[in-house]
């Protein structure tokens, strides 16, 4: 009888069912989260084909491509859940090779890692390469997964929640035509093509303290005074004279991208002046750190330097 008594308080008390409810929520709420990746990524020590890593990234990057493409194979099948396997880059190795061994494609490597021409691989640098192609879906707003599956026409499955980086993945979704143009260097013309290059992207022996440092663009030497322009559309975030740089344009492009022209000795636009691509917007100079007249470019994405690359190259 007391085991009853206490078993009906139990169940009356206020405070117990409002917890007994919120584990209940808990629970349903979880059965309807959307897929996630893993918390870590899974290092590869090599791209052997005999490495067993390896072997299991094709075979789920080949699966899911099934997945996205073959309507029968996804009534039968499921996809791998979205998960990052990690390789450091070895001397010597290109862009293309990496993405063959692995089984991925372009779009996948440049979306994943932010890259924006295949020069941007180097020795040492760490790469993620997701089990599965496709690329990010960009949106400054929340997104709806359900409703952007039915916007881009696809299973629900194939949209997979990068939580840990705040991302969308979209399985098989290609590049834009514009995302392409930047990677390709088509998107960028050379704002002196006139000038001749003294400085290379790179490392190099300072000319001030003469020991080696990693500069983040290139130097276009030409005379005083000569015309630079815009290596592409956007708009002026900046147009005043900054520390080293000297007098310093920064133009904000689509995508993430950025350009930088420093040392000029006259600027000749404004911030949040919108900007087309070949317009006039400085003269060459000598402003800042500089040891004569010419021009500092620099590319960035995301804030993050990469190599200069045009439709010409330098």
């Amino acid at each position: 009888m007391k085991q009853q008594k206490y078993t009906h308080s139990f169940c009356q008390n206020k405070g117990v069912r409002f917890l007994l409810g919120r584990i209940l929520f808990s629970l349903l709420f979880v059965c309807y989260l959307p897929i996630r990746t893993d918390a870590k990524s899974i290092l590869l020590k090599n791209l052997d084909y005999k490495n067993t890593k390896l072997k299991r990234l094709r075979k789920e990057i080949f699966h899911n491509l099934r997945y996205s493409k073959n309507s029968n194979f996804r009534k039968r099948n499921s996809p791998y859940p979205l998960r990052y396997y990690r390789y450091i880059v070895k001397d010597k190795e290109k862009f293309f090779f990496i993405m063959a061994r692995t089984g991925t494609n372009l779009e996948t490597l440049a979306s994943v890692n932010s890259l924006s021409s295949p020069h941007d691989i180097y020795k040492g640098m760490s790469l993620l390469i997701p089990n599965m192609r496709g690329s990010y879906y960009h949106s400054k707003k929340k997104v709806n997964l359900k409703k952007l599956a039915a916007l881009l026409r696809i299973n629900r499955a194939s949209i997979q929640l990068d939580k840990k980086n705040r991302k969308v993945f979209v399985l098989g979704k290609p590049l834009s035509r514009k995302e392409k143009s930047f990677f390709y260097g088509f998107a960028f013309r050379n704002p002196l093509p006139n000038g001749r290059i003294s400085s290379k992207y790179g490392s190099r022996v300072d000319p001030f303290t003469k020991k080696k440092t990693f500069h983040g663009g290139v130097d276009i030497a030409a005379k005083k005074g000569t015309p630079v322009f815009a290596a592409a559309a956007g708009k002026v975030i900046l147009a005043k004279r900054k520390g080293g740089y000297g007098k310093l344009v920064i133009i904000k492009h689509k995508l993430g991208y950025e350009t930088r022209y420093g040392h000029l000795d006259k600027i000749l636009v404004k911030k949040k002046q919108k900007i087309k691509k070949g317009q006039k917007i400085g003269k060459v100079g000598a402003t800042g750190r500089a040891t004569g007249p010419h021009l500092h470019f620099e590319v960035r994405r995301f804030q993050k330097r990469q190599k200069p690359v045009f439709a010409k190259h330098l």
